[in-house]
This record gives C-alpha cells, sequence and structure tokens, in this order.
C-alpha cells in the first residue's frame, strides 16, 4: 500500500513546525487523563473544523463524526451504537459537563434524505446510508409546505439538531444527568458561506450566537 506523498508532506511539515512549538503540551497531555470541556457530534462533512471554530488546543474536545450529525432516538439506537457509545464514554468516564450538536448549512446528508423522500425514490445504491439517515423520518413531515427548497433544508437541518435533543433526553443515563445539572446540552447551528453560528435558545428558537 503506497502512502499519498500530500500525507507525509503534512506530516512532515506538522511534525517539525506545529508539534514542536507544542511539543510540550503534548508531552503533558500524555502523561495526563484527557479533560475535554465538551463533546462534540458534528457531521462527517471535511468543511467543519470544529477546533478551528471554537479555537481548540490539545485535549479541549471530545469529538464523535456521524453523517448529519444525528443523535439515534432509543429507539433507533442500533442503527449507530457508535455514537452512543462515544456519547457514554464521554459521559460516564470523562464527566465532561457540555454535549454540544453541531450542525451545519449544505449538509449532504439531510438533502439527501430531503431529495430521496421527496422523489419517493431510491436515489442511489446506499445500502447503509440509506438506512442511516432513515432516523431523519420523524422530521421530514414537520417542514412547511410554504418555504422555498433552500429553506426547507435549513429548517430541517435545525429540526434534526432539535430532535437530536429530544432523543438524548429517551436515555436514563443522560436524562439523569441533565436533571442533577451535571450536563449541559447546547445545539448549535453553523453557516458555511458566512462563518455565522446560531444557538438554540431557550425559546426552542435558533438565535445568532454573536
Amino acid at each position: 500500500m503506497e502512502i499519498p506523498k500530500f500525507l507525509t508532506e503534512r506530516y512532515r511539515n506538522w511534525k517539525n513546525n506545529t508539534f514542536e512549538e507544542y511539543k510540550e503540551i503534548y508531552i503533558t497531555a500524555s502523561r495526563n487523563l484527557q479533560k475535554p470541556i465538551a463533546v462534540i457530534i458534528t457531521c462527517c462533512d471535511s468543511r467543519i473544523l470544529e477546533n478551528t471554530i471554537f479555537d481548540g488546543k490539545i485535549g479541549d474536545y471530545f469529538i464523535h463524526r456521524n453523517i448529519a450529525n444525528i443523535i439515534p432516538s432509543i429507539n433507533d439506537k442500533q442503527e449507530n451504537i457508535q455514537t452512543l457509545s462515544a456519547i457514554e464514554y464521554g459521559l460516564k468516564v470523562l464527566k465532561i459537563p457540555n454535549l454540544i450538536i453541531l450542525g451545519h448549512s449544505n449538509c449532504g446528508g439531510i438533502e439527501y434524505y430531503h431529495k430521496k423522500i421527496k422523489e419517493n425514490k431510491k436515489v442511489n445504491n446506499f445500502e447503509y446510508i440509506d438506512k442511516w439517515v432513515s432516523c431523519l423520518s420523524k422530521i421530514y413531515s414537520k417542514i412547511p409546505g410554504d418555504l422555498s427548497e433552500d429553506q426547507k433544508l435549513t429548517f430541517f437541518e435545525q429540526e434534526n439538531i432539535k430532535q437530536s435533543i429530544r432523543n438524548l433526553r429517551e436515555y436514563e443515563f443522560i436524562n439523569k444527568l441533565i436533571n442533577e445539572n451535571k450536563l449541559n446540552i447546547i445545539g448549535l447551528w453553523y453557516q458555511i458561506n458566512s462563518g455565522l453560528i446560531k444557538f438554540l435558545d431557550n425559546n426552542n428558537s435558533f438565535t445568532n450566537l454573536d
């Protein structure tokens, strides 16, 4: 198996520059247990750089990615036990006090499922993706019919974040932590082309973070 040139070049650049600059921090981190300040559940999308967006330092964030940043319902938990195991480890073992669901604009997973249901046909031969995005079925029916296509996708993306937060409440160990004020759940939606972030406020509406 051949190692791509871009991989070796970028690794050498990181090792000789970034790593050397923060070498002592890396050494310290290797000697101590990690203590992240937040779990971040976000999308696999390569345009989402959560550590850059939130100025992450080594050890700040415990990150898990999946297509469309979905938290499955307890009824669908077998669809992706990896997401739930990441959350369980972050909350039970690392005792992280904040859990962020970071959704975003132009989400391919959301757009794919929207198109698939709208056209009522199999869009592509995606065995595993189709099974995973089926977790979005509850939300699709909530999309208002009087919105433009772009508005519908934004609504879908944001409603997915709300539904994922509702799904978290279905898990007893998560609900217990929330009720004991040991866990803060944060819903965020990131707009790629503007850098804007909206947060889910106490009125269950998305409000500009800044």
